[in-house]
């Protein structure tokens, strides 16, 4: 059990520690899973190149072999399922999953949760019912507006529509009795956000009922992609200022809805803890699951053995927010994150300390 240093003079635990303590903790591990980088959508905004193909079995075995290195001294394993779209990957994520929900019922102590970011078109109620199976209960799927604008944006790889699929597996999830919960994030533009009232209004009706159906506003930014010169950037007042009148618009003037998802204050962005890491499909690990063509997101490689290779000095800095609790750097390591340069001088200056 972890010691909490008291203020001096004082009963008060120091809340810095405490809050370090949980960032830091050994007894939590996670992994979030590219198991390919491909994807069967091409949304207009998105900024992943999909260079890399489905995951190789030296990296599923990687993945493995860590979950057998660390699950014996774990209290809580959550695997996070991203890509490209993890789902035209199902049989890799089911596999590994599986071999999780096995080694969480060889250790009564051990808390295993999984999750997935999910463009929605593939969780049909089959898929949505073996994946609880495995234990992947929770999801995030994002809406652009109602069919008209959705499709707009968030096209298949072919050039064709995804909202009525999108929207027949919700309303099957929903008319289920599946153990699973699903966070619909809402995308709006400068441009879009006045039109998507048809959506809400459906939400309404369809899923704001069912406690199983959470929902979270974000507006659409500049990530990298070959069409940010297009997109409208909302100043960060403008950017508040329409989320709370589209919260309002769903949940009422009040607010006090418990499904609504929004971002707490003091969040702490998964790259900033030293115990998440990013497998990528290739075996490559990163913090990171934006700066996918960062150089300083490469932080390593993961052996089929479940060892990894780390490269000196790249690690550190993602982690840099947990020394000073700095909610800037905490919320969104990226933010000022040394260039490779400062990160190969600063090695270098270690090594010759030595």
């Amino acid at each position: 059990m972890t010691n909490l240093t008291l203020l001096p003079e004082t009963n008060a635990i120091d809340t810095d520690y405490v809050r370090r303590a949980r960032l830091i903790s050994d007894k939590f591990f996670e992994l979030i899973i590219l198991p390919t980088e491909q994807c069967n959508f091409r949304c207009i905004y998105c900024y992943e190149d999909f260079s890399i193909g489905r995951m190789q079995p030296d990296t599923i075995a990687g993945i493995k072999a860590i979950l057998d290195k660390r699950c014996s001294n774990l209290s809580y394993l959550n695997l996070a399922w991203f890509g490209g779209e993890p789902l035209v990957a199902k049989n890799i994520v089911l596999d590994i999953s599986e071999y999780a929900l096995c080694l969480a019922s060889k250790y009564p102590h051990l808390h295993y949760s999984s999750d997935m970011t999910t463009n929605g078109y593939l969780l049909d109620l089959s898929t949505a019912s073996a994946l609880a199976n495995v234990g992947v209960t929770k999801y995030q799927i994002s809406l652009d507006g109602p069919r008209e604008i959705h499709d707009q944006s968030r096209i298949r790889a072919d050039g064709k529509s995804t909202f009525e699929r999108i929207w027949t597996n919700l309303l099957a999830i929903r008319d289920s009795s599946l153990p699973i919960s699903i966070n619909l994030r809402l995308h709006f533009t400068v441009d879009k956000a006045k039109l998507i009232d048809p959506l809400l209004e459906d939400i309404k009706r369809e899923f704001l009922p069912d406690s199983r159906f959470s929902f979270y506003f974000k507006s659409i930014e500049r990530l990298g992609g070959t069409n940010d010169a297009s997109i409208k950037i909302y100043s960060e007042t403008e950017k508040n200022a329409a989320t709370k009148t589209l919260e309002a618009k769903l949940f009422g003037e009040k607010l006090q809805s418990p499904q609504n998802s929004a971002v707490p204050d003091d969040y702490v962005c998964y790259a900033s803890r030293p115990n998440s890491l990013v497998i990528r499909a290739n075996g490559s690990v990163g913090k990171c699951t934006v700066a996918l063509s960062d150089e300083r997101n490469n932080i390593g490689t993961l052996r089929s053995d479940g060892r990894l290779d780390l490269i000196p000095g790249r690690f550190a800095p993602w982690v840099r927010g947990i020394q000073t609790l700095d909610p800037d750097v905490l919320g969104c390591p990226l933010v000022s994150l040394p260039t490779s340069d400062e990160i190969a001088t600063n090695v270098q200056k270690k090594a010759l300390a030595v």
